[in-house]
């Protein structure tokens, strides 16, 4: 491993000896057993409020030849920037900017509850009553998708109808694998295009609508769906399991199911905010948003025993408990191939945790990370195997 590890824990509120407990050492072993060069970790809890920490193990290093395109000739053990190498004091001090890739659909998810409460769209109306359709080869199914199928994945439609960051991609055919509304199937397309739908009803921008609706009022200024010029010192280069750096992917559209940035602590703020207070919604709108309403087989077809307990609401997966069924934690993952995340919320223990890593091995510690912070593992890595998803 790198020779700079760097560790750092901050107390936002309250005793840090109480509540949820973090192991910062068990953390940075199992960050350096899976070679992940560097994580942004938060947990909250309703004594201590929010904490952050973060583990960074690398080298320094320019990364001058990652912006001339020649990435294997990076240093394979940075944490990097575009411009220069980042020191673990940095890293650790927490403003760091990671991709939080498929993080960004429960976010998303939020501000759409936002406008179903403000009475600017309704759940069961078809996407296509607020955008059009052209992309779609079946038409007349498109136009049976409704809002509540794209937040609960019930859209039928492939997770995307091409790779989503080549340029070819806003202009691709989009064909269904199911009919919508039939079962459960993750699709990032079908949240690109609510997207559309959003962001002409707002007559916005998506990072527009993002900032009216959660980056302000959250306490969230660094997060952003679009690159913005101060990622270039701000944003951490993503890394392969051999170590070799895939730089920052700086030149993507934004794109609501995979394309925020944010940090570890501010993404907590919209975990604590939105998801365990509901802080800007109805207590109506806000029930309706975690309510699970469909059984989260991952792969049609293929039931698998990490699948019994897994369903979906309207944003993000849900573990359940009894037959009615009785919602238990909240959970989401994100998956930018060379950066991986997870969040899961506890609302009965009023407790919640995130993680962040710049590696392809950043789902390997799922489950242990789960266990060491809430002292369960909820059977989230199983889950989240067998397919690499944005």
């Amino acid at each position: 491993m790198a020779t700079a590890v760097a560790m750092l824990a901050v107390a936002c509120s309250g005793d840090k000896g109480q509540g949820v407990q973090i192991d910062e050492q068990g953390i940075r072993e199992m960050a350096e057993a899976a070679a992940i060069p560097a994580m942004q970790v938060s947990v909250y809890d309703e004594l201590n409020g929010i904490r952050s920490f973060a583990y960074a193990c690398y080298e320094a290093h320019d990364c001058n030849d990652c912006r001339a395109g020649d990435r294997n000739s990076c240093c394979s053990q940075a944490a990097g920037s575009r411009e220069r190498g980042i020191t673990g004091a940095e890293v650790a001090g927490g403003e760091q900017v990671f991709q939080a890739a498929s993080l960004g659909k429960p976010l998303f998810s939020y501000i759409v509850m936002r406008l179903v409460d403000e009475g600017k769209m309704a759940l069961d109306a078809p996407v296509a009553s607020y955008t059009d359709v052209d992309r779609f080869i079946d038409q007349e199914m498109a136009r049976r998708i409704t809002v509540r199928m794209v937040l609960s994945h019930r859209t039928g439609l492939y997770n995307w109808a091409y790779s989503p960051t080549r340029a070819e991609w806003d202009s691709s055919p989009i064909s269904f694998h199911f009919p919508a509304g039939e079962c459960f199937g993750y699709s990032g397309e079908a949240y690109a295009f609510l997207q559309r739908a959003v962001e002409a009803v707002c007559g916005k921008s998506l990072d527009e609508v993002a900032r009216e609706y959660v980056f302000e009022p959250f306490g969230m200024p660094l997060s952003s769906y679009g690159w913005r010029s101060e990622y270039d010192s701000l944003a951490v280069c993503g890394f392969d399991r051999d170590g070799i750096s895939h730089g920052l992917w700086e030149g993507i559209s934004p794109n609501c199911a995979y394309t925020l940035r944010t940090t570890s602590a501010e993404y907590m703020s919209f975990m604590v905010n939105a998801i365990l207070k509901g802080n800007g919604l109805s207590p109506e709108a806000h029930r309706e948003w975690l309510e699970p309403c469909v059984h989260a087989i991952r792969f049609a077809g293929r039931d698998r025993d990490c699948d019994a307990d897994k369903y979906w609401c309207l944003g993000m997966g849900v573990r359940v408990e009894g037959n009615l069924p009785s919602a238990k934690q909240y959970w989401h993952w994100g998956d930018n191939d060379y950066w991986k995340s997870l969040y899961v919320v506890d609302p009965e223990r009023g407790v919640a945790m995130n993680y962040f890593t710049n590696s392809a091995a950043g789902h390997d510690i799922c489950d242990a990370m789960c266990l060491s912070l809430l002292g369960e593992s909820y059977g989230i890595q199983d889950w989240i195997g067998g397919e690499d998803d944005l």
